[in-house]
């Protein structure tokens, strides 16, 4: 079996979290690493005034420093250095994130895109519409967006997704969310299996 680092981003509400969890419990061995959780965890331990990832979500730039980013992406690399040769390595990562001033993004250096070295890029969108009404059903922190909103935030993701694969040379792959999780799921692993390109 080849194994495969796998980079997977997306703005919020296009299901990221939810099905890189259910990727992971559909493929073994994979290994994942959710970017938000890991950060919300460094945060609140170096002393934060923060709860959980809703928090980090609503304050976002008022709270999560430059240096935070950095240090997580570090903790990163060494993630996938230890893991990568005994399974797939799934990172779920959001660098664009929606600021009260307009957006930020936490991108990699070079140097760090070289070393991540995935095999894969994967951008996880669906439409402004349906990102809005998951965003309104369920806004976890995230704050609520218009649809031009909505849309640039996915061009941003997937703008830096695709550099991310011409600095690398590596496959970037855009999966529409807007179907049955369960078929995306499927899609996605059938997508691990394929050998890359």
């Amino acid at each position: 079996m080849s194994l495969k680092t796998i980079y997977m981003t997306g703005a919020p509400a296009a299901g990221k979290s939810s099905t890189a969890r259910l990727l992971a419990e559909a493929v073994t061995p994979l290994q994942l690493w959710e970017y938000g959780a890991r950060l919300t965890k460094f945060v609140r331990d170096r002393g934060a005034a923060i709860s959980d990832q809703s928090d980090v979500r609503r304050k976002s730039a008022n709270i999560v420093l430059p240096e935070d980013v950095t240090a997580v992406d570090e903790l990163l690399l060494q993630f996938i250095e230890t893991h990568r040769a005994s399974s797939h390595v799934l990172i779920d990562s959001h660098p664009v994130t929606k600021e009260d001033y307009g957006y930020r993004i936490t991108a990699f250096s070079l140097d760090q895109v070289g070393k991540l070295n995935p095999d894969e890029i994967w951008v996880l969108y669906t439409s402004p519409e349906v990102a809005i009404q998951r965003i309104g059903d369920d806004a976890g922190g995230r704050p609520m967006v218009d649809i031009e909103e909505a849309r640039f935030h996915t061009t941003l993701q997937a703008s830096l997704a695709a550099t991310y694969g011409a600095i690398t040379g590596k496959p970037v792959y855009l999966f529409d969310t807007n179907i049955e999780q369960t078929a995306l799921v499927t899609r996605l692993a059938r997508r691990l299996a394929r050998p890359t390109r």
